[in-house]
């Protein structure tokens, strides 16, 4: 069945529950990227695809499962039924990692945040919605036998239609809340910004993290974030860019498994920041490139993980609090069993003075964020090389 002759995504979707249809609505626009609504008489099951699906399951595990840790569950999600990622959620429910009444948010903050999406999209140009039907019997015995809660479709769309008609009313029709936030002119930013606010800003936005992943972070509305942004990208003094999706934590487990199983005599590299982000990013750098990799994300843990762990290479963030860089990086110079070891740090700051301080503490090196493979891998390189020289 084809919907093309309806206009408007919304006239479509309520045209399917009217129908009582049951099974996959497909939605894509110029891109290859598709988006999928699953229905059961007329009724939102779930919905996923799009942009960013690992970085959207993150932000709902984080609100809806607190007690998972993305990064080191052990759940497949990248794995696809015929209802797409929807076994997630059978997960965790079966493990009671989530409630009942819990999941059904979750569905909905899914499918909110798809059709919020799909509608901007609209806006810029024509969607094209296509759908493959099922038998009631057929689509709920194929991977729906814990349905959890068939929602209103009409209340979901709603709440999307709502939400994009006060953020095109704030003016960011044209901003994505897919895009992430990065500083561009740090010296300038300083002089119109409090300390605190600059070191917020040096801290979160590092061009990894999209304006929605920020928002979850924070626990602030997507909608006034971006817009407390907005001042600072029409001065030019931040940049939104486009982002990859992240992976999902079990493909990245074993990887990281498989490549320290293989050479445990390989080059071991810790890195200390307390973004997990930035953590996870610099790990997958890491093992992609032949080496070990242990992450230390307490900057109070950071001195006794290093001499647990005995690393050839740190690399080192300067902005953490309770202990900064600086002080990890002297601390670290007066044990002796770590004090020959390379240091790079990490950081937003590129001022002569903080090129000063880090020469001072002990540091081998000095890479400004966001963070850049080529530049990564050429410092591990040449450092080594220069170790190896002497």
């Amino acid at each position: 069945m084809n919907t093309n002759s309806l206009n408007q995504l919304s006239d479509r979707l309520i045209y399917f529950k009217q129908k009582q249809f049951t099974g996959q609505i497909s939605i894509k626009g110029s891109s290859k990227t598709i988006w999928r609504i699953y229905l059961c008489l007329g009724r939102l099951v779930w919905a996923d695809g799009g942009t960013h699906p690992y970085r959207s399951w993150k932000r709902l595990i984080d609100k809806y499962c607190p007690k998972l840790d993305w990064y080191s569950c052990d759940i497949d999600f990248s794995a696809q039924t015929d209802c797409g990622d929807y076994h997630v959620l059978k997960v965790l429910l079966e493990r009671k990692l989530t409630g009942r009444e819990q999941a059904i948010e979750l569905v909905k903050s899914r499918a909110t945040e798809i059709l919020f999406d799909l509608l901007q999209l609209e806006d810029k140009q024509q969607l094209t919605v296509n759908s493959l039907e099922a038998s009631t019997s057929s689509f709920l015995t194929s991977g729906l036998q814990m349905s959890i809660s068939l929602v209103n479709i009409e209340q979901v769309l709603h709440d999307a239609k709502q939400a994009w008609l006060v953020w095109q009313q704030k003016g960011l029709g044209k901003c994505s809340p897919n895009l992430a936030p990065v500083m561009r002119k740090q010296d300038r930013l300083r002089e119109e910004v409090s300390g605190i606010v600059y070191q917020n800003f040096l801290r979160l936005l590092d061009g990894q993290r999209t304006l929605r992943d920020l928002s979850s972070r924070m626990g602030k509305d997507v909608r006034k974030l971006t817009s407390s942004l907005i001042p600072y990208i029409q001065q030019d003094l931040l940049d939104i860019i486009e982002v990859e999706d992240i992976n999902p934590p079990l493909n990245l487990k074993k990887f990281a498994k498989h490549e320290e199983i293989k050479d445990l005599n390989k080059p071991l590299i810790a890195c200390i920041d307390d973004s997990p982000q930035i953590c996870k990013i610099l790990e997958q750098i890491i093992i992609k490139h032949g080496y070990r990799c242990v992450s230390i994300q307490e900057s109070l843990q950071a001195l006794p993980s290093l001499i647990k762990a005995n690393p050839d290479f740190i690399f080192l963030d300067i902005g953490m609090p309770i202990v900064n860089g600086y002080e990890i990086c002297t601390q670290v110079r007066r044990v002796n069993q770590l004090k020959h070891i390379p240091i790079v740090f990490l950081t937003g700051n590129d001022g002569i003075i903080d090129r000063v301080r880090a020469k001072v503490s002990g540091a081998n090196a000095f890479i400004s964020k966001p963070i850049e493979i080529e530049k990564i891998v050429s410092t591990i390189v040449s450092i080594q090389v220069s170790k190896r020289d002497k």
